[in-house]
């Protein structure tokens, strides 16, 4: 062989060598080892409140708990011809003045909710149970049971439909609001007299509460799948479906934000 030329090969030999140690040659930092925060995906803490569902093919979406509250109110209300002395009425209209039960209310968790796709629209979600005074605590403008869970046990739920007129069913009410558009679960009309007085409007709906996971404290993530009526101001159906909520709730105080 050529003198020169196998001079050549082995400064080809030699390079190769050289480029292939240094492409499997790792540099590590001095620098200390900073172990990144990672929020799991599946993690309960982590987990947003969220409720779509779909009205007339349309999808609605949302993810912004924007108000929470609390309430009472008389429940299972009757026409007087006479006001009662020491009593405040619930509403008093055509003549007449209505009362409710003296021992018992009907306490509401309140809900409201935004979408970051629409700001125009907005959801309100009440979750209504009775329960007699004397179950309740708290100041006299507002009393509370000590804790929520029987509100959000697991299970089928039914619908309040005459909240703010007889006020007999306890249940979960929909306020849904969208641009030139108001529709509402409750039996449609305007008060306790003037009405349609359907007690069927809900028959064919669900909400059921299918799972209540403790995530940290008082909080519990609460998952519900329904189905529902909803109605406009002239008495339209509109028909939601395809409903699915991950709400957070404090079980201790409805008022708690996290």
């Amino acid at each position: 062989m050529n003198k020169n030329l196998k001079c050549f090969i082995q400064c080809v030999l030699v390079c190769c060598l050289f480029q292939s140690c240094k492409k499997d040659e790792v540099i590590k930092s001095t620098d200390p080892e900073i172990t990144p925060v990672i929020k799991p995906s599946n993690s309960l803490k982590y987990r947003s409140d969220s409720i779509s569902f779909d009205i007339k093919n349309e999808h609605y979406y949302f993810n912004k708990t924007n108000s929470i509250g609390i309430g009472n109110s008389q429940l299972n209300i009757k026409a007087y011809d006479n006001a009662i002395p020491g009593r405040t009425f619930a509403t008093a209209t055509s003549g007449k003045f209505w009362y409710g039960e003296i021992d018992s209310t009907m306490y509401s968790a309140i809900f409201g909710l935004r979408s970051d796709l629409d700001i125009r629209s907005s959801l309100e979600i009440f979750f209504n149970k009775k329960f007699k005074i004397s179950e309740l605590s708290g100041n006299l403008r507002t009393l509370v049971p000590n804790d929520q869970f029987e509100i959000f046990k697991i299970g089928k739920k039914s619908f309040a439909i005459d909240y703010e007129k007889e006020n007999r069913r306890e249940g979960v009410i929909f306020n849904l609001s969208l641009p030139n558009l108001s529709l509402s679960s409750l039996t449609p009309g305007f008060s306790i007299v003037l009405q349609s007085f359907r007690t069927d409007i809900q028959d064919d709906s669900l909400f059921e509460i299918t799972k209540m996971e403790h995530v940290e404290g008082d909080r519990y993530l609460v998952e519900a799948k329904f189905k529902l009526n909803v109605f406009d101001k002239d008495e339209r159906l509109f028909r939601i479906e395809n409903g699915y909520m991950r709400k957070n709730v404090n079980m201790k105080n409805n008022m708690a934000f996290f």
